[in-house]
C-alpha cells in the first residue's frame, strides 16, 4: 500500500468499530495520530514489552500482527500514552531546546580546550559574557592562523545558538502560558517557565497514573529490585520512562537542597548513608512525589521555612510574555510592510571580535 493516508482509511472502512494494534516506530507513530484524527479506535505498542513478539522465533509481519491481535485479546498489553497535539508540540519544542543546550556546551568546550592549549585562562566569571569575551578578544592575536578561524567559527556558532534557544524558548511561552498546571510547577523554588513545561510536556497528563508510586516509577528514580524468598536486593535506579525528565528533575533539585529547609535537611540525613550522588537521586524521586500530588490536587508548592529568599521566577515567565509579543510586533511589521528580511545573515558576526 502506499504511503497515502486516504488509501489507508478506505482499507481499514470496514474495521471503523474495531480496535486497531500498531507497533511503535517512527510510521507507526504517524499513522496512529492520522487514524486517531479519523476517530479509530488506536492502541500503540512497544513490541519489545511483548514477550510472544519480542521472542518469537518466527519473525514475520504477518506472525507479528497474529501475537499483536493474540495479546490484546488476552488483555495483557500495556499501551503506550499518545499525548495530545499541544503536548506533543510543546515536547518537540523543549527537547530541541535541550539539544541546543547540549550542543552550546559541547561548542563551549572546544573553546576552553583551544585557549588552554595556548595557556590561556579567561578569569572572568563567565566567560562567554562581555568581560570574557573581552579578554579573549585581547588574547586573539596570540593564537595561529589556523586557531583563529576556528576559534572565530566557535564564537559564532555559540552566539547563534543563543539566540536560538532564546527564541524556542519565546515559541514555548506562546503555547504554554495559559497552563495553569505551568504555574503551579513555577511555585517549586529553582523551577522556571521551561522547566516547568518540561517537566509538564514529559509527563502529558497526571491523570494517566493512580497513584504516585506509579508515577515515580514512571520517571526511573526508583530503585530495581531482585528478590526471591527471604532475599531482597536492591540494585541502581531503574532509569525506565524519559530520560529528559529525570534530568529536569535531578537539576531542580540541586536547587531545592540550597534553597528549602525541608529538602535541605532530607538531604543532608540521606547524605551521611548513601553519599552526595545517590541522595540527590533520592531527592528528586521525593520531588516526583510532590510534583504528583501538587498537580493531581491542583495546589502550589508551599514551604514553611527558607534557607534564603526565594524568587519563584514570575520575573522570567514576564521576560518570555514581552519576547512573545515583539516576536508578534514584528510578524506584524514584515506582513505590513510586505519586505521579509532575513536576520539569520547577521548571527555570524560575533559580537566579541569586531575584528575577524
Amino acid at each position: 500500500m502506499e504511503n497515502n493516508i486516504e488509501m489507508v482509511n478506505e482499507f481499514l472502512s470496514d474495521y471503523r468499530d474495531h480496535d486497531i494494534v500498531i507497533e511503535s516506530s517512527t510510521s507507526g507513530k504517524y499513522l496512529c495520530k492520522e487514524l486517531l484524527k479519523l476517530n479509530y479506535k488506536i492502541h500503540l505498542i512497544n513490541p519489545s514489552k511483548v514477550p510472544e513478539i519480542y521472542n518469537n522465533y518466527k519473525k514475520t509481519d504477518r506472525e507479528d500482527s497474529f501475537q499483536l491481535a493474540d495479546v490484546f485479546r488476552k488483555g495483557g498489553m500495556k499501551e503506550i500514552y499518545i499525548p495530545s497535539e499541544e503536548i506533543e508540540n510543546i515536547r518537540s519544542l523543549v527537547r530541541y531546546r535541550h539539544s541546543l543546550g547540549e550542543e552550546i556546551t559541547l561548542k563551549k568546550n572546544k573553546v576552553h580546550a583551544l585557549l588552554t592549549s595556548y595557556g590561556i585562562i579567561i578569569k572572568a566569571t563567565d566567560p562567554f559574557g562581555k568581560k570574557g569575551l573581552k579578554e579573549i578578544e585581547n588574547n586573539y592575536n596570540n593564537l595561529n592562523y589556523s586557531d583563529k578561524i576556528v576559534l572565530r567559527s566557535l564564537l559564532n556558532d555559540i552566539s547563534y545558538i543563543k539566540d536560538m534557544e532564546k527564541e524556542i524558548e519565546t515559541e514555548i511561552s506562546s503555547i504554554s502560558y495559559n497552563s495553569n498546571d505551568t504555574k503551579l510547577l513555577m511555585t517549586i523554588p529553582g523551577v522556571n517557565f521551561y522547566t516547568a513545561a518540561g517537566i509538564l510536556s514529559e509527563i502529558g497528563t497526571i491523570n494517566r497514573f493512580d497513584n504516585k508510586l506509579k508515577f515515580a516509577s514512571y520517571t526511573g528514580l526508583i530503585p530495581s529490585e531482585y528478590s526471591s524468598g527471604e532475599k531482597k536486593v536492591m540494585g541502581h535506579i531503574t532509569k525506565h520512562g524519559p530520560s529528559l525528565l529525570r534530568f529536569f528533575l535531578v537539576e531542580t533539585a540541586h536547587s531545592l537542597i540550597k534553597y528549602t529547609k525541608k529538602f535541605k535537611s532530607k538531604y543532608l540525613s540521606i547524605v551521611r548513608r548513601l553519599g552526595k550522588k545517590r541522595s540527590i537521586i533520592a531527592i528528586a524521586r521525593i520531588l516526583a512525589e510532590t510534583i504528583y500530588a501538587m498537580l493531581k490536587n491542583n495546589v502550589r508548592y508551599i514551604e514553611r521555612e527558607r534557607t534564603e529568599t526565594v524568587n519563584t521566577d514570575e520575573l522570567y515567565f514576564k521576560r518570555l510574555e514581552e519576547l512573545s509579543l515583539k516576536k508578534i510586533n514584528n510578524m506584524r511589521r514584515i506582513a505590513k510592510n510586505g519586505n521579509v528580511h532575513d536576520d539569520s545573515a547577521n548571527l555570524i558576526y560575533h559580537r566579541g571580535i569586531k575584528d575577524c
